[in-house]
């Protein structure tokens, strides 16, 4: 496990975590090249991948309910994937390799504490998004009508604030899958972990963020271009007269090269999100 240094019990400097000093030395560029080499120096990465989209494309065949389980399999799968890929990168960032078996294994040992993590993210703003509809929104509605404003500019000022929220906290939460799956944090601490880690080096993680977000829209307009709405299982809405397409599935070309999309950025960025997770949280100790 690779944790911040206040949380490991005596020293928790890079030697006794066993972590490469470089890491902390690296830039984005660099840290992404190292992530290219994650899947070459273990292949098992590409299997636990694969069998993630096997899962996903398995949706296609079965029945309605038996679909929706998957789906949610599917989902998850990916951040199990996520995780995997963390344990098994830990040994090239100078920690001892940890055998693919025993990786699989503490994944699946770690993953209540993300799906923990998950659904008290989940549970917050749910409970947030109540609050502002029911108190935040009609206080607003009140102060346009006495100020004589369209009650519409409390609408969309309730909207903004709602949306500014749910995104800051999602940013805030990114390095959560790493904290469970790499750190072995429980579910609460590592949303603490997320948010303290995310104010350590800030332009690196935003710049890792926006190129993150970059390449989804990325995958969408590969979607929009190669799949109309006509492809198998596409989730799409019509703009201007164009059919964005958010997500093709099933054996199409569209749906095909946006299967091999997601594969590829999931595994490279996998392997950018747990680097700056350690550089954070080891960095952080010499920013004291």
């Amino acid at each position: 496990m690779i944790r911040q240094h206040e949380d490991v019990d005596g020293c928790g400097c890079f030697r006794c975590q066993d972590v490469d000093h470089e890491v902390v030395h690296r830039s984005l560029v660099d840290a992404f090249s190292w992530s290219t080499t994650i899947p070459v120096a273990r292949p098992s990465v590409v299997l636990v991948l694969g069998a993630v989209g096997v899962i996903q494309l398995a949706t296609l065949v079965v029945s309605p309910a038996l679909a929706l389980l998957l789906a949610v399999a599917g989902v998850v799968g990916v951040f199990f994937s996520r995780g995997y890929i963390g344990i098994v990168a830990q040994g090239l960032l100078g920690c001892d390799a940890v055998p693919s078996r025993r990786a699989l294994r503490l994944a699946l040992v770690r993953l209540p504490a993300f799906l923990g993590a998950a659904f008290a993210l989940v549970l917050g703003i749910a409970l947030f998004t109540v609050f502002v509809v029911s108190v935040v929104l009609p206080a607003a509605r009140t102060l346009t009508s006495t100020a004589g404003v369209d009650p519409v500019v409390a609408d969309f000022g309730a909207l903004a604030v709602l949306v500014l929220a749910v995104v800051y906290a999602l940013l805030k939460s990114c390095f959560v899958p790493e904290a469970c799956f790499v750190g072995g944090y429980g579910p609460l601490d590592s949303v603490r972990v997320s948010w303290r880690l995310t104010g350590v080096h800030r332009l690196k993680v935003a710049f890792v963020l926006a190129g993150f977000v970059a390449l989804l829209a990325l995958g969408t307009a590969l979607d929009t271009t190669l799949a109309g709405s006509d492809a198998p299982v596409a989730l799409s809405f019509e703009f201007n007269d164009t059919t964005v397409v958010i997500r093709s599935f099933g054996l199409s070309v569209g749906g095909s090269v946006r299967f091999l999309f997601d594969l590829t950025v999931t595994a490279l960025y996998s392997g950018l999100f747990v680097h700056q997770y350690v550089d954070n949280s080891l960095g952080s100790a010499l920013d004291e």
